[in-house]
């Protein structure tokens, strides 16, 4: 009994101890949030991230990389919470640092201008009190999106100890943003419903589509992977296949067995169409979109045409949508890009009630805005990838929905961006 209550002590002990360092965190970069408006800024040094620190990826990398090809009075500085990024920027001659490190801080404290994709936490949320913030976002959305918690992310709960609910309700400062940029009118109010806070929604197109459209700033982008299928294969068609972010995964989700994927069968396929398929699931599945057992890839080289990769082999999608012969997708937002290169894509919506149901809803009528044919299950699938490859017929489709979604079709996106910030830090040239 007394053991009981000495363990009993001791992990209340150990929550308060927790708690207070939460609080003392907390108090002491709120602390540091407020200093850092009083640091003179300049006009010259941007600063970049994405993805919560932990990809180099989307709208700010080929921001970032448009500025220091073309624009070298200014210094932006890419941050990170991932050393090997780092140390891969660094050893192309960009500027690169840990987000909490000296000389991350430094640059945040000076910079006049912070850009991300996802939020403030893309780079350093406490050091940005004085800094002008431009939402570059991740996509046209087709789903509804409320800015909702991501899975791995440090967010508060019902459950939360009190100097966790204080943290969240007075401690973390709320930084707002002064430019969100859209790709089209259409994307421009639907981005208005969710960046209310917004100072300005800028129509500019996305920088991360310049690269879909060889701007001729941007070097030869293969991703190493598909450099190594390649090596390992001769194909003609490479098809691939994004299934989006489910909020509510679970061991009971499969786009795989259950919608009658049979590997022999896909491959065999493959083999006919002198095609490859690769699988890339959304960063954000809180589990893989298929188990062990139904693994497209675990037949070995029986399977040899099925590439599956995981976001460590795949953190930026971009180069490879560039390779693509026809696209795979069932409401992933990359569609909309992809419209751009004007190739066929499939659209694969196996569980579209319970999803729209259950997960996200939808700005739109799916069918109105989904340019091509739409299949029910992997059999589906294979017979409408022959037809695409075969005969395409959705052209003038995909030509409608692109000019809706997309104002510009050239690869200038990111000057545009530029210009826009120029214009939000009242200048033409930086000093």
């Amino acid at each position: 009994m007394n053991q009981r209550k000495t363990t009993r002590v001791k992990l209340l002990l150990q929550a308060s101890l927790s708690s207070l360092g939460e609080l003392v965190v907390a108090v002491a970069t709120r602390t540091i949030y407020l200093i850092s408006g009083f640091v003179p800024r300049r006009k010259h040094i941007w600063v970049f991230g994405s993805w919560d620190g932990k990809k180099f990826a989307d709208n700010p990398k080929y921001l970032f990389l448009y500025v220091y090809h073309n624009h070298p009075e200014i210094t932006g500085v890419w941050l990170s919470r991932n050393k090997t990024i780092l140390a891969g920027l660094r050893a192309r001659g960009y500027k690169a640092y840990y987000m909490h490190s000296l000389r991350g801080i430094l640059y945040s404290m000076r910079a006049n201008c912070i850009i991300f994709s996802v939020g403030v936490s893309d780079v350093n949320l406490y050091t940005t009190n004085g800094t002008k913030s431009v939402q570059l976002w991740h996509g046209t959305p087709l789903k509804k999106i409320a800015l909702i918690p991501i899975p791995g992310l440090q967010t508060p709960t019902s459950k939360s100890s009190c100097a966790r609910r204080l943290i969240d309700e007075g401690l973390r400062p709320n930084k707002k943003h002064d430019i969100v940029i859209a790709a089209s009118d259409e994307n421009k109010q639907t981005m208005r419903t969710v960046f209310s806070d917004a100072r300005e929604i800028a129509v500019t197109g996305y920088p991360r589509n310049d690269v879909l459209l060889g701007a001729p700033w941007l070097s030869k982008l293969d991703p190493e992977c598909v450099r190594r299928i390649k090596r390992e294969i001769n194909y003609q068609f490479l098809f691939l296949y994004l299934p989006t972010f489910r909020r509510k995964v679970s061991r009971e989700l499969n786009l795989f067995a259950r919608y009658g994927f049979d590997g022999t069968t896909v491959n065999q396929t493959l083999r006919e169409l002198n095609a490859i398929l690769i699988i890339k699931a959304h960063p954000y599945f809180r589990a893989h979109p298929y188990d062990e057992q139904t693994d497209p890839d675990s037949e070995g080289a029986r399977l040899e045409r099925i590439f599956t990769l995981s976001d460590e082999d795949l953190p930026d999608i971009y180069p490879l949508l560039r390779e693509t012969s026809v696209l795979i997708t069932d409401y992933s937002s990359a569609f909309f890009d992809y419209l751009l290169l004007d190739r066929p894509i499939v659209f694969a919506p196996f569980d579209i009630q319970q999803y729209t149901t259950t997960d996200h809803e939808l700005f739109f009528d799916y069918d109105q805005v989904t340019p091509g044919p739409k299949a029910k299950d992997w059999p589906d699938v294979l017979r409408l990838l022959r037809e695409a490859v075969q005969n395409d017929s959705w052209k003038a489709e995909r030509r409608e929905v692109c000019t809706r979604f997309n104002k510009f079709h050239d690869s200038n996106s990111s000057e545009r961006v530029f210009q826009v910030i120029c214009r939000l830090l009242e200048q033409t040239t930086p000093e």
